[in-house]
């Protein structure tokens, strides 16, 4: 599919910069680039995927518009599957705007968000799972995530989707066979379950196993610090981000929102919240903070219940426990720095499956061995391999699950002993 405009846009994010890029695409891009394309040399022969020195010319006026180095990418080898032209011209945003406003007067139209990608899909360069790759590429938090991307940008996903297809037209041949060859082949001869489906079955369940993990690699893991007030709390969340993101201070109550932050561990994002201290409020504000508390806790991948060692435990730590016994608790033993007033085998009502460690928030102490705890609480070792294929896009998803109870009913009827044309269906 062939579009009959020529579509333009600064494919460089706004702002200031060394090197801007302007990026045309559509039939017209090799005309534009002898129209506005002043080159060095006085006769190019414009070669696809080489680039060329020279200078951006006015063609209303002859005015020089800036020095560039200049690329025509012919068609179908380019990413539009159209003829592109790439100007890298200087980053100021002054000369990029001039150059698209005279390429806009060339004949090119702005294009629309996402339009370079979705005339690479309608062209067949990419399929519709390498286009949804590469917008989650380019929103990647984390080295995860944009490893997870480049596995599905270069067409991995599509290739085990397309295996699988044929797995299953395998499989619903050997079904149609049992049905319009009945007289001439032997019942044995025919499997009950093909093996096909079978595999098909083995190899979806695989890619789905991968989902809970990659949806942790692309929007990160949520955890949030609870605690009674003065607990260290904001102290925590200071030292683990390496910044001033909480107001720190011994009078009780001083967060009343929550606070978020986000760091990054072995190439994961984690989101840390800060939130109010647990206790009876004082006033309506500080109880709407604490209300706020219990529906991020909700929400949260990880609580991290913070205890202060110095003092005694109090009837606060053990609702703040009992509240979070369902969830993947991690509990961090503040203040180890100073003479402790009980030991980790105290700590009444935590579960047994909840992981325990000391730290200093204030000196430091622990709290490497802290981030590295809070990745492996949600992310098991097996699935932090992103050497193979992971699903990490819902509709992808969906889509499997689907196939999957599709592929357990033609199972199931085959099982039952239903006529094949059931399972066939």
């Amino acid at each position: 599919m062939q579009n009959n405009d020529t579509i333009v846009a600064i494919a460089t994010p706004s702002g200031a910069g060394g090197i801007g890029i302007i990026r045309v695409s559509g039939s017209q891009s090799a005309q534009i680039a002898g129209q506005i394309f002043r080159a060095k040399r006085k006769k190019i022969n414009w070669e696809s995927h080489r680039l060329y020195h020279g200078d951006i010319v006015s063609r209303a006026s002859g005015k020089v518009l800036d020095e560039v180095l200049i690329s025509l990418m012919r068609r179908p080898q380019s990413f539009t599957g159209e003829d592109v032209l790439e100007i890298n011209c200087h980053g100021n945003p002054l000369i990029m705007q001039t150059i698209f406003q005279e390429l806009i007067a060339l004949g090119c139209r702005p294009a629309a968000p996402g339009e370079f990608s979705r005339r690479a899909f309608l062209n067949g360069r990419i399929d519709l799972a390498q286009a949804e790759a590469l917008a989650a590429m380019i929103a990647a938090k984390s080295e995860k995530a944009c490893a997870a991307s480049l596995q599905q940008l270069k067409g991995a996903l599509g290739r085990e989707i397309d295996y699988l297809r044929v797995l299953l037209v395998d499989a619903l041949a050997f079904i149609e066979a049992g049905i319009d060859f009945t007289d001439d082949i032997v019942a044995p001869e025919i499997p009950d379950i093909p093996p096909q489906l079978e595999i098909a079955a083995g190899r979806l369940q695989s890619l789905l196993l991968t989902y809970p993990a990659a949806k942790y690699y692309t929007d990160g893991i949520n955890a949030v610090i609870t605690g009674k007030p003065n607990a260290g709390k904001s102290s925590l969340l200071n030292s683990l981000t390496g910044k001033k993101r909480a107001i720190v201070n011994e009078i009780p109550g001083t967060t009343r929102d929550f606070i978020t932050s986000e760091i990054t561990v072995n190439g994961v994002s984690i989101n840390l919240t800060d939130t109010a201290g647990i206790r009876q409020p004082q006033n309506a504000v500080e109880k709407e903070g604490i209300d706020l508390v219990w529906e991020n806790l909700a929400q949260a991948d990880v609580v991290i219940i913070l205890l202060d060692s110095s003092r005694p435990l109090t009837n606060e730590d053990s609702e703040i426990i009992e509240k979070n016994k369902t969830s993947n608790v991690i509990c961090a033993i503040n203040k180890s720095d100073l003479p402790s007033t009980w030991q980790p085998e105290e700590i009444p009502g935590l579960p047994e499956a909840a992981g325990k460690i000391k730290i200093s928030a204030k000196f430091g102490n622990g709290l490497d061995e802290l981030k590295k705890l809070i990745v492996d609480r949600v992310v098991t070792t097996e699935e932090k391999n992103t050497d193979g294929l992971i699903v990490a896009n819902l509709r992808h998803k969906s889509a499997l699950e689907k196939t999957g109870n599709f592929i357990g009913k033609a199972k199931d009827s085959i099982g039952k002993g239903l006529s094949p044309e059931f399972a066939a269906v």
